[in-house]
């Protein structure tokens, strides 16, 4: 995720003019400091030494529209704020040292931590989190440094990384997502066999139901995906919801005709309908 989208401040509507990424890899180097040209009339007129001082008196970014504060807007907190979108660890050191909360909280219920997260900033997420950064904040719409990291697992480059640490730093899996659902369906609805795989490694309930109060497996299999199906039963998620635990068990969806015979996703139907068969439970042949 480049820019706030989940964590968007009650009635807040991003200003698309202004709110850009900072060039150059998103360094947050100030123009100020290190365009060529003011460099050299700086240089020129102080000399070696006087010019050296001067640069390191600098600080090492500029705010930009990109860089300033949206959640907090003075103080050590937004200080903190703005090294955390310039990716600047020994800026954030210097916020907390001057007084900012590492687990403060805006209007909205956002924290610092968030705020790295949704903006996929590895370093400052690795920074607050070694700073004792709570990866278990809930902001007053729902939104989480669990939520937000799961639902950038796939982003580039280190969407991974920063979900991987958000959960070794003690990030609860079975964490709801604004709409209540458990965040593990973010991996069901997109199919993600891997992300299934990582969120069982930390823990997650595989039974979990969703905010219908549906299993998540049988909801799988209402949607006819039939991967994901095969894929939590083989991570050890109950099956057998025939005794009326479900709405929708799956002996209901195996009746459906779909997906044809021709779909890479009738071989995982037909495996969940072998291991339910296999563990005794009386099934119809596919009608496909």
């Amino acid at each position: 995720m480049n820019d706030i989208r989940m964590l968007q401040p009650m009635g807040y509507i991003p200003p698309a003019e202004t709110e850009t990424h900072i060039a150059a890899g998103d360094s947050g180097e100030s123009s100020m400091t290190h365009t060529p040209q003011l460099r050299a009339i700086v240089a020129a007129t102080l000399g070696g030494a006087a010019f050296i001082a001067c640069l390191a008196a600098f600080p090492s970014y500029a705010a930009t529209p990109s860089t300033r504060p949206v959640y907090f807007i003075s103080g050590p907190d937004a200080a903190l704020e703005e090294a955390i979108r310039v990716n600047d660890p020994s800026a954030i050191a210097r916020a907390l040292a001057n007084g900012a909360s590492i687990n403060a909280v805006s209007k909205q219920g956002v924290s610092p931590l968030m705020i790295a997260v949704d903006r996929q900033k590895m370093e400052s997420v690795l920074t607050l989190l070694h700073a004792g950064a709570d990866p278990n904040a809930i902001a007053k719409d729902g939104a989480s440094p669990v939520g937000l990291a799961v639902e950038n697992f796939r982003a580039k480059p280190h969407g991974r990384q920063i979900m991987m640490a958000v959960f070794q730093a003690g990030g609860r899996p079975d964490t709801r997502r604004p709409n209540g659902d458990p965040v593990l369906m973010r991996f069901v609805n997109s199919h993600d066999i891997e992300g299934l795989q990582v969120m069982k490694s930390f823990g997650a309930d595989l039974d979990a139901r969703d905010r219908s109060n549906d299993p998540i497996i049988t909801k799988a299999a209402l949607g006819m995906d039939w991967d994901v199906v095969w894929c939590l039963i083989e991570l050890g998620a109950r099956f057998d919801y025939e005794n009326g635990d479900a709405r929708n068990p799956l002996s209901l969806s195996l009746s459906n005709k779909a997906p044809s015979r021709s779909s890479p996703l009738f071989v995982y139907k037909e495996k969940v309908w072998q291991r339910l068969r296999d563990a005794g439970i009386n099934l119809p042949p596919l009608r496909n």
